[in-house]
């Protein structure tokens, strides 16, 4: 099966999901989230305001902000460039490409002073961190950008794979740490 394929096949096994089970899913998965140490340690969090069929990221956004971690959301360019910009009350958001909310303005974060990224996707495998993201390239361009950044993905369970199940490119960035409902399903050496 193709990258295309497969993302197609995820989409819509995501989409199948009950909004009952989805939200107790994810308050499982938030709080695993927070009981990683290179969460409580962050200063700089770069995450999405997710789309509807994602994992709902408004309230870990909600509660990082209530620890006065500096929460960034990207914001995508010309030439498929994206940067995190910082969101706050005050921060205007519009939905740009894909209806995706993203804000209107704001200065750019320098990718080194970024803690740590919540990385979307829509599979990944558990041997070796790879992770099959929407088709865009924004994120491993990016993520190349911010080596010292921790990588870390949260994602329900049935998106998680012993193997890849698509063509992993030379060029796709490999995560630091997969986080479901039943818990981290991959962590490398780099983190704590």
């Amino acid at each position: 099966m193709d990258k295309k394929q497969f993302r197609q096949r995820q989409i819509e096994q995501l989409r199948q999901l009950s909004p009952d089970v989805k939200a107790r899913l994810e308050e499982q998965i938030m709080e695993r989230f927070f009981e990683q140490t290179a969460v409580s340690t962050a200063k700089n969090v770069a995450i999405t305001l997710s789309q509807k069929f994602e994992l709902n990221t408004a309230p870990i956004i909600r509660r990082l902000q209530e620890r006065k971690i500096s929460v960034l959301v990207p914001k995508t360019f010309e030439n498929r460039r994206m940067e995190f910009v910082s969101l706050t009350s005050q921060t205007q958001l519009a939905p740009q490409a894909f209806g995706i909310l993203e804000p209107v303005d704001g200065v750019p974060v320098a990718p080194t002073a970024l803690d740590l990224i919540v990385v979307p996707g829509l599979a990944y495998e558990q041997t070796g961190g790879n992770r099959l993201g929407f088709g865009g390239g924004y994120y491993d361009r990016y993520l190349k950008r911010a080596p010292q950044a921790h990588k870390i993905v949260l994602a329900f369970n049935q998106q998680v794979y012993p193997a890849a199940h698509w063509p992993v490119d030379q060029f796709d960035v490999t995560m630091d740490l997969i986080i479901t409902e039943q818990g981290v399903q991959f962590k490398n050496e780099r983190i704590r």
